[in-house]
Parts: C-alpha cells; structure tokens; sequence
C-alpha cells in the first residue's frame, strides 16, 4: 500500500548517494553537508513514497523555521517507476502529509530561456506535469546562479498566495538557504510585469 512519511537522517543520506546523484546532474546538487546544516535547523523536511517498506519516490523541501511556506528543493521517482503514475501520485499524497503549510513554491527553469526546441519541449512538459498535479505559474521570476527560473505554487491548504506573497516568502527560504553575501551575489528574484 502506498503511503508518505518523513525520511529519517540516515534515509536522506542513503537517498542522496544513490538515487539522487542518478536522477539529478551533479551541477544541480548541492553539497550534502549543505542538506545535513538545513536538516539540523530545521530549514529542511524530506519525504518518501513508499509501497509498502519499498522507496518509489522522494521530496526534498527547503523552509523557514517560522513561516508556512516550503519550496520543493527536489522531487523524483525513482528509476524503473518513472512514467508509471507515481509522480502524480505522490503529489497528492504529499498534499495531504503537509498539513499546516501554507503554500508549497516551485522552481521551474523558464520556457523563455530555453535554448533550443528539445529544451523548450522539455520544460513545458515539466510545467504540464505540475499543472496537471495542482499548482499554478505566479508571476514570480528568479535569477538564480544565472538560471532562469519560473515560480509555481501549490497551495497546500488555503488558496494560492498572491503574487508579491510568494516573492516574499520564496526571499525569505532563500535566505536560509544562502547567506547574506552569497544571497546577494546569485539570487535575484522579482515580479514579472503583467503580459
């Protein structure tokens, strides 16, 4: 039976040295003893979906220690349940498992930067998926280590945020995540103007 619950720290190492360094290009991870600090502040929750004792899928979150916003720091099913229906149910059983979060944000690189069609084909693909599983694009942007990246929003609880809320509390995590000189030098978020 398939079900959500916290990963222990040894799960969350475990998960990182194998799966993770499968699914995500080593550009994209950040360090390990990075996860470990957030972990020991309480600036980071894991998940698992698992059939039965066995792992399907994982997600990593970023947060404050004080507000009721998450951003989803990585999210994969694992190799061999990909395609399945996994992802999208994990999504709604996560939805479930994250009661007292406000709003749960999302990076997704912008179809606008994309550099050629296979790329472009890719990322609205990733957005369909995030659509499709409940959240909706803001107009939230952020340039982040020079990557442009989209703001997506699934609220967990109440109705989606308003836009210039989800800039604020996405600076916010980041402010954990990086500190102050770092945070000043590679993340840049701000509101898009209307179309």
């Amino acid at each position: 039976m398939l079900h959500v619950r916290q990963l222990s720290t040894q799960e969350i190492k475990s998960i990182y040295d194998t799966h993770m360094q499968e699914a995500f290009p080593q550009s994209e991870l950040r360090p390990y003893k990075n996860i470990a600090m957030l972990c020991a502040s309480g600036n980071y929750d894991c998940y698992g979906l698992f059939d039965g004792e066995n792992l399907t899928a994982y997600a990593y979150f970023s947060k404050t220690n004080d507000r009721p916003y998450m951003l989803l720091d990585y999210y994969a099913v694992l190799r061999g349940m990909r395609g399945t229906g996994m992802g999208s149910r994990f999504f709604s059983l996560l939805r479930a498992q994250l009661q007292g979060q406000k709003c749960v944000l999302l990076e997704v690189e912008s179809v606008e930067s994309a550099e050629n069609t296979e790329e472009k084909t890719i990322r609205e693909r990733r957005i369909a998926f995030y659509t499709r599983n409940g959240c909706a694009m803001t107009r939230v942007k952020c340039l982040l280590y020079g990557v442009d990246f989209s703001i997506m929003a699934m609220p967990a609880e109440d109705p989606a945020p308003d836009d210039e809320t989800v800039r604020q509390e996405l600076e916010n995590i980041y402010h954990v995540m990086f500190d102050d000189d770092l945070f000043r030098r590679v993340c840049h978020p701000y509101l898009r103007e209307n179309a």
